[in-house]
């Protein structure tokens, strides 16, 4: 095994194919792409290594019959080119085991856990009666506690907050090595005696106290005196040392006990919600996984899946977390025993995603300590940035790290410069107050030495200040692509879309209702499908108002994929599909060389690279932060019974330093230095070609500490305000000229980013066909040409979208566009059914008020069964039915028209006449 410690921009993605296409012509196997397994953590990401590995092993293949035969077979046989995601991976592992898990196998995996934690919440408050007694006099007694001490309570976001700490992988994990229940660890009897030990070691506590001295009101937490105060009395000192980490663990835990409280419920209700819905949550799937896993041999695990790989490649090792390591390790060990051969790549210093239970240490020491005789290289090289960028970046991590104490993790920090470049770039520090008008002049200075608006990245903390930031520039007249321009919320047709559904759903929405009364636009009754109901109402606000969907493509299609992926799941309930929508941001793609500004956040930029990176609001990278985690209480040699020992949703501030979760609190605080840290690397090594920092300027104080060489550090700007000295503005090198940038072919062009796919027409280039005995005809015609059937199937289609005859060019355009008719052919429909059309101007009536045409209108008879009739003319309570037909004649035709009359005629309608229509031969026959 190797083990490849990779910094930014030094060729990770070149050594991942090099090292996969070695494997595939070293084998002597025929099919060696079967046996590799390549694994990294985003689509895109999986996307990138394919299409390096193809174009390395084309090249390959012009002068080598070895690497060309491998690359025949690898096309030829695609499904087998195993890049995936770790998750995708694990998930078809997880199908293989449907059966040992309990699962149907046509279960989903459902991403959204939050949302199934709001309907829980839901269902359990929907649910309280006055039978559920237990559950409501623990609410009760929350309720009264609140109001005693004057804190506020809500019942619901007790349980919100409740279920996301249950459902969180560090709860998983510790409640799993500590052999926990979640349900039972909190049962209501267990969590009334431990709260009554801690009021009881609480009102001891403030008894002594105040018999010192020392009081606070009825709810507050008992300050620790001062210094002096301390000094002058003994046995003040004494109470105010050890018994008073008791005190602050009691009070503590006092607070967390009615959240914890409705934990039973919570588990009941979810694990129910899911079974119903028959989902998986990935952290879920990928546990149960590990059960499996941990029980088995590899070969078994091959078996049930159905492949064997001799060789696995890992990419960004260092986002995986225990679990996906503890899955993946039995296979390796596999590996290793047998083959070798295997790749692990990543680096510390990018580790970002603790928030996702990536675990740096993992690459850092696990993998060594697991497989001692692995071979460790470290890539040293940058063939991303300028040598300006990266003799920055070299300087400030050594002495940012050491000033952190965390020179282990940033040891192989220092990197050479491997690209040639005549222009050794640059790297701007500001410190102002205006950090926005910064951006704007950054970007026209970039502008103005020949940089493209897709050129310009624009990295912020969080979503907030990126909002800021593309405010600011929008006002500018600066093109941008944010978040919130990817939004899907962000559409106006999407938002008029949703404010239809709401009216639906809400007559008495006002906006909705504006907008339906403007469109003339009568709801159904009921529906029955919400994605075809969607899609009708999108179809009457394209008639309404055409211009507005320029440029929402899109943003339609994303819309309508979250609601079939949900409708998949949820069933067809509208008022929680709106309720869906309100809680859950949806993003489409971001376009790749789009003539803008990009602005993202550091965690998205992660993997990326820019020409010319602006680095506003650093200010807001704190060195740590209060969190709540879950964290293990030990009660050994302590006042408490052991029935307190177990794990508690901690917030690891002043409070837990002060009691028994002191450790926790400390290494809390490393971890998220190096996290921190991490991000600050992250965000300053996507520059190739120049870098500009902007930060709030430091505080008075903060500026005079730094003058006497005392700064105490609060965020990564002070630090970094700190490594320059204490200058305001700093510059090193020169500014780049990118009108003498190299530039690839394919990034030669920038493109208009309009949320729009480009549409070519299909003009006798396409005419595709379900079956071949229709399309392909025994006198060299195709198609329409060859088949009356498919002719008919077309001219059906294209009068079922004509209401009035004005619609007909628009239909068969339609039908040439989707290449079901060539220009041609085009032309002879549209010719012949403008005859046929003006031949019955009483079924195709022009524009009338005192007239209403129904195309394809569907009714249902009282068993239920669908029948559609082609066209009915509505005048009054008088209706006329017309079938159209393009066979022979048959029987059964005139059986289907009467069932027509006699439906329409239950629901009141006089029938006028009912006719079948063989529109070429312009027969009609009246069935009475």
């Amino acid at each position: 095994m190797k083990i490849l410690k990779a910094s930014a921009g030094s060729g990770k993605t070149y050594r991942l194919s090099k090292t996969y296409i070695d494997l595939l012509l070293d084998s002597r196997e025929p099919y060696p792409y079967r046996h590799i397994l390549a694994v990294t953590f985003t689509n895109k990401a999986t996307a990138e290594m394919k299409a390096r590995i193809l174009r390395d092993l084309a090249k390959l293949a012009a002068t080598d019959p070895r690497a060309e035969r491998v690359l025949i077979d690898l096309l030829h046989d695609y499904g087998a080119f195993s890049v995936s995601t770790i998750d995708r991976f694990f998930q078809q592992a997880l199908k293989a085991f449907s059966r040992e898990i309990g699962q149907f196998a046509d279960y989903q995996i459902e991403l959204d856990k939050e949302s199934l934690i709001g309907e829980t919440m839901d269902r359990i408050l929907d649910s309280l009666t006055e039978d559920s007694v237990e559950l409501l006099e623990w609410i009760q007694a929350a309720l009264a506690d609140a109001l005693d001490q004057g804190k506020r309570f809500r019942v619901d976001e007790g349980l919100l907050d409740t279920g996301k700490l249950l459902k969180n992988d560090e709860f998983r994990e510790l409640s799993e090595h500590l052999g926990l229940s979640g349900a039972e660890a909190f049962g209501k009897d267990r969590l009334k005696r431990i709260r009554e030990e801690c009021r009881t070691l609480i009102r001891e506590f403030r008894t002594r106290a105040s018999a010192l001295g020392v009081e606070a009101a009825p709810g507050e937490l008992l300050k620790k005196p001062g210094k002096k105060a301390l000094a002058a009395s003994e046995e003040l000192a004494a109470l105010f040392d050890e018994p008073y980490r008791y005190y602050c663990t009691a009070f503590l835990l006092d607070g967390l006990l009615y959240q914890l409280g409705l934990a039973g419920e919570f588990y009941k209700e979810f694990d129910a919600l899911s079974a119903e819905k028959n989902v998986l949550c990935l952290d879920e799937s990928n546990s149960l996984l590990r059960k499996i896993i941990g029980g088995s041999d590899a070969p078994f695990v091959y078996e049930k899946m159905g492949v064997r790989y001799e060789h696995f490649l890992l990419d960004e090792f260092q986002d995986t977390s225990h679990i996906q390591w503890d899955n993946f390790l039995p296979l390796l060990q596999e590996s290793e025993s047998r083959t070798g051969g295997n790749l692990i790549v990543g680096d510390v210093k990018q580790s970002i995603y603790r928030f996702r239970d990536s675990d740096w240490e993992l690459l850092g020491s696990e993998v060594q300590r697991t497989f001692p005789d692995a071979e460790v290289e470290s890539m040293q090289g940058n063939w991303r940035s300028t040598r300006t960028v990266v003799g920055f970046n070299n300087r400030f991590f050594l002495w940012a790290a050491g000033q952190l104490g965390l020179q282990d993790i940033y040891a192989d920090v220092k990197q050479k410069v491997m690209k040639a470049d005549p222009q050794d770039g640059q790297v701007r520090v500001s410190f102002r107050d205006d950090q926005l008008e910064a951006v704007r002049e950054s970007v026209l200075d970039a502008r103005r030495r020949g940089a493209r608006w897709g050129d310009i990245a624009v990295l912020v903390r969080g979503k907030k200040e990126g909002a800021a930031v593309a405010a600011h520039l929008i006002a500018n007249a600066i093109p941008v692509i944010s978040d919130d321009s990817l939004l899907l919320k962000s559409s106006p047709v999407v938002r008029r879309l949703v404010s239809l559904l709401s009216c639906y759903e809400n007559p008495d929405d006002g906006i909705g209702r504006f907008l339906a009364d403007a469109m003339d636009l009568t709801f159904p009754s009921e529906y029955h499908s919400l994605v075809d109901f969607c899609e009708e109402l999108l179809r009457a606000m394209y008639e309404w108002d055409k211009t507005s969907f320029d440029g929402q493509v899109l943003y339609i299609q994303a819309f309508m994929d979250d609601l079939q992926e949900w409708v998949q799941v949820n069933g067809n309930k509208l008022r929680y599909y709106l309720k869906h929508w309100e809680e859950k941001d949806i993003y489409i793609g971001s376009p790749e060389n789009a003539a803008s500004v990009r602005i993202l956040t550091i965690h998205k930029a992660k993997g990326l690279q820019f020409p010319h990176v602006i680095f506003p609001f650093a200010d807001k990278v704190e060195l740590c932060r209060h969190e709540v985690h879950w964290s293990e209480l030990q009660t050994a040699r302590t006042p408490f019974s052991p029935e307190l020992q177990g794990i508690y949703p901690v917030d690891l501030g002043s409070l837990a330093e002060a009691s028994l979760f002191e450790e926790a609190v400390l290494q809390e605080r490393h971890a998220q230095l190096v996290d921190n840290i991490n991000l600050f690397y992250v965000a300053l090594t996507r520059a190739e070609k120049s870098l500009h920092i902007i930060a709030k300027l430091p505080s008075k104080k903060c500026r005079e500490a730094a003058a006497k060489g005392r700064l105490e550090y609060g965020n990564f700007s002070e630090l970094l305000y700190g490594f320059l000295g204490g200058q305001e503005e700093y510059s090193a090198g020169k500014p780049y000229d990118f009108a003498q940038m190299e530039r690839d072919t394919e990034d030669s062009q920038e493109l208009d980013f309009q949320g729009k796919y480009p549409s070519f027409g299909l003009d006798g280039r396409l005419a595709p066909s379900q079956e071949a005995d229709d399309f392909f005809g025994d006198e060299g015609l195709t198609g329409v040409d060859a088949s009356p059937r498919l002719r008919g199937i077309v001219l059906h289609d294209i009068l079922s979208k004509v209401t009035v005859p004005q619609d007909l060019d628009d239909a068969v355009a339609d039908a040439i566009r989707d290449g079901r008719l060539d220009a041609a052919g085009g032309q002879k429909a549209l010719a012949l059914l403008h005859q046929r059309i003006a031949a019955h101007p009483g079924w195709f009536p022009a524009p009338d008020a005192s007239t209403q045409v129904l195309n394809e209108k569907s009714l249902f008879d009282s068993d239920g069964e669908e029948y559609r009739p082609d066209r009915v003319i509505l005048r009054g309570r008088r209706a006329v039915i017309v079938d159209y037909k393009f066979g022979q004649e048959k029987e059964s035709y005139r059986i289907q028209l009467r069932r027509y009359a006699r439906l329409w005629h239950e629901l009141g309608y006089e029938i006028d006449g009912a006719y079948i229509w063989y529109v070429e031969e312009d027969k009609t026959t009246e069935v009475k």
